[in-house]
């Protein structure tokens, strides 16, 4: 980021040479009221001291919610807690200060305006005594904070997030070209200087030659001296007597140091024997321990083994539903997972075993739809059939409100919480397609406030000569958010992707990947924000990954088939029709010889029906959203794959190569999920209730022949 003032330089010398003197103008206006002060980390804690030091909090908490939004909520999930601590420290540095300033006033203005927010923070209950403490200074419950070690401490921890965040931001066109043009230019001094090294390296080498020769000349000269003198005794003595012997033990060291040196050279290729005559291995790789060479831990490919992206450190079969599950999703700091069977029950419970399990019953509509608040592991909202949008909160253990759909869309397909705002969005569509050409409107897209509980804002895909949209209309499948919450990306049926302003709920980019698709159906299973968001990833039904340019909507960067995707679907569930008629599904008891590590449940309770000799859940996967799943940084991707279905399948984005499979299920897998919150963890669930997860860190090897 060195360069950022440069780069604003060279653009203002731009400016001026074509003429553009109002653009150069604001501009420059602009360049004064940088908020982001060049990126430098120094003059941005400056900023927030000068609010601290005019007792400005609005100011200061204004300035740091845009650091929120413009950086921090970009970062990693396992980073938020780390910015509530920065939040936190700010703030008690602002209380500092005004006290050290004999601001009572302030102090006293500051829980006054906040203190109902704090009320009930265990960090903060000490701190609505500091107005009333005579000398805060040397009070046990403050003494630490007015100490210059600790504001010490706070800056520089401050200044070194900062410049984190900075040194790892992905980079425009512009500056990269600058620092790109910085570079050939270290490289080419550095191409100098290596040139002048090769000279003097080169006049050294004709120096050390001369001497050479020179000593050459003065041996040989020698040895015509001692030649000359040897004839000279010849004549005198008529015999010749050698100048130079080696005796016999000489003779037996030179053939022992080469016979060891053939041995050692030897050796690299072929097997040496130990003293028993026992051949052993004696090149390099036989003094690595077998694990590293672990078969399970490579692929074949193309005839050549190429090493997985990651190492399984762990994996445990759990079985909290007790009927085969439609979707499950890691909560927000990944240590709780929601998963919906088709008894229409949720359970939430922790995989690590840190907190019981809770059970949700919904006995009058199908969940259709299941997403965790994007904040915290506070809130779960899920969809239903039947126009409703319940939010259950796991502490108070009950529904804390109903959001109520349209009537002409009671079905709530996907929900999508902002990363950044109590706000969601979710899509509604007619309850058949027959009521869709009826009333002609396909579906509709809302976004609701969980803070004041009413509805936001509405857009309707409506079948219509007049429609907003030119592009086939179908209900919409996919939601996701950008990371500020600022935009939203959907994907529908018909193979449409729209990218919308969450602000006012108007599409502002659209383009249908149908026409472009290679081998695709135009069903969209998953579409979201690359974690550069410069492209959109969009896998289909049928199986096919494309990346979509952002910038030039409608431009295809890539596409690749993912092999294995959808699976095929066994033969048994296609033909089986449940005969229940009620509107809900209602599951039968059997039994399943499926047995978790962690659950104390007995398993004789899985409904199932037995058709032949196979025993199998009561369960037909209608959509396969919930069988695709991205990691933290989209590089890949997990799908539902395998032969049968029973496996859990990681691709590379960038080229949609199968690069690792997870370990086989014993029945046909229906959900996945991905959470890069507690490091690499996959979640499946299959319709016999079972759930594995998987841990996993990145491997240091690849590509391994």
């Amino acid at each position: 980021m060195n360069s950022v003032q440069q780069v604003d330089e060279l653009v203002k010398e731009y400016l001026l040479f074509r003429g553009f003197s109002n653009t150069f103008r604001a501009f420059e206006q602009e360049c004064r009221n940088d908020k982001d002060k060049g990126f430098q980390a120094d003059k941005i804690i400056e900023e927030l001291n000068s609010y601290i030091a005019s007792s400005d909090i609005n100011g200061l908490l204004d300035y740091w919610k845009y650091l929120d939004l413009r950086y921090f909520s970009r970062l990693d999930a396992r980073f938020f807690g780390s910015v509530k601590k920065f939040e936190t420290s700010l703030l008690r540095n602002y209380l500092v200060y005004a006290t050290q300033q004999k601001r009572r006033d302030k102090v006293i203005e500051f829980f006054d305006t906040f203190g109902t927010e704090l009320n009930g923070n265990p960090e903060w209950s000490k701190w609505f005594g500091l107005p009333f403490s005579k000398n805060p200074a040397t009070d046990p419950s403050f003494e630490t904070f007015f100490t210059k070690q600790w504001l010490d401490k706070f800056t520089v921890s401050l200044h070194n997030f900062l410049n984190t965040i900075f040194q790892h931001m992905p980079l425009p066109s512009l500056l990269c070209f600058n620092l790109d043009r910085l570079r050939r230019r270290a490289l080419q001094n550095e191409i100098d200087s290596l040139k002048t090294e090769l000279e003097n390296g080169d006049t050294e080498i004709i120096s050390l030659k001369q001497k050479v020769a020179q000593c050459d000349l003065a041996g040989s000269r020698r040895q015509s001296c001692d030649n000359l003198r040897e004839k000279n005794e010849k004549v005198s003595n008529h015999q010749y007597v050698p100048r130079f012997t080696l005796n016999t033990s000489e003779v037996n060291l030179s053939s022992s140091l080469s016979l060891s040196r053939s041995t050692t050279l030897s050796g690299k290729h072929e097997t040496g024997s130990d003293q028993n005559g026992v051949k052993t291995p004696t090149d390099e790789r036989s003094m690595t321990p077998i694990s590293e060479y672990d078969t399970d831990e490579l692929e074949l490919r193309n005839g050549h083994a190429i090493a997985n992206p990651f190492t399984v450190t762990s994996q445990e079969l759990f079985l909290e539903n007790t009927s085969g599950i439609s979707v499950a999703k890691f909560s927000h700091q990944g240590d709780l997972i929601a998963s919906c069977d088709v008894d229409n029950v949720i359970r939430i419970w922790s995989y690590t075993g840190t907190s019981s399990t809770l059970k949700l019953s919904n006995q009058n509509s199908n969940i259709l739809s299941l997403e965790w608040e994007a904040r915290s592991d506070k809130l779960l909202l899920y969809g239903t059939d039947e126009r409703l949008v319940k939010v259950y909160n796991k502490e108070s253990r009950s529904i804390v409100h109903e959001f109520q759909m349209d009537d002409r869309f009671p079905r709530v397909n996907q929900i999508s919480c902002s990363p950044v705002e109590s706000l969601f969005a979710c899509s509604g569509s007619p309850r058949s397609i027959d009521d869709a050409c009826i009333k002609s409107v396909t579906g509709s897209l809302i976004t609701w406030n969980l803070k004041t509980m009413t509805i936001q804002d509405t857009f309707r895909f409506e079948a219509s000569s007049n429609s907003p949209s030119s592009l086939p209309l179908s209900p919409i499948e996919t939601i996701k958010f950008n990371h500020n919450g600022q935009m939203l990306v959907t994907g529908d049926k018909s193979g449409s992707i729209r990218i919308f302003d969450i602000r006012t709920l108007a599409p502002i980019m659209k383009w249908n990947i149908s026409s472009t698709s290679k081998s695709g159906n135009g069903v969209i299973c998953s579409s979201l924000y690359s974690f550069d968001e410069n492209s959109i990833y969009v896998v289909e039904d049928s199986g096919e990954l494309s990346q979509w340019s952002v910038h030039k909507p409608g431009l295809a960067i890539s596409q690749s088939k993912l092999q294995g995707f959808p699976p095929t679907i066994p033969t048994t569930l296609i033909n089986f029709t449940p005969t229940s008629t009620k509107t809900f599904r209602k599951r039968a008891t059997s039994t399943s010889s499926v047995r978790s590590t962690k659950s104390t449940r007995s398993t004789s309770s899985i409904p199932s029906i037995v058709i032949g000799t196979e025993t199998i859940s009561h369960y037909t996967p209608t959509s396969r959203v919930p069988m695709v799943a991205f990691s933290g940084d989209t590089d890949y991707l997990v799908c539902v794959g395998g032969n049968d279905g029973t496996q859990g399948v990681i691709y590379q984005t960038s080229n949609g190569d199968r690069v690792q499979v997870l370990e086989s299920q014993k029945q046909y897998l229906t959900s996945v999920d991905w959470t890069n919150s507690t490091g690499n963890t996959i979640l499946t669930a299959a319709i016999d209730g079972t759930v594995r997860v998987t841990k996993m860190e990145p491997s240091t090897s690849h590509n391994v022949l």
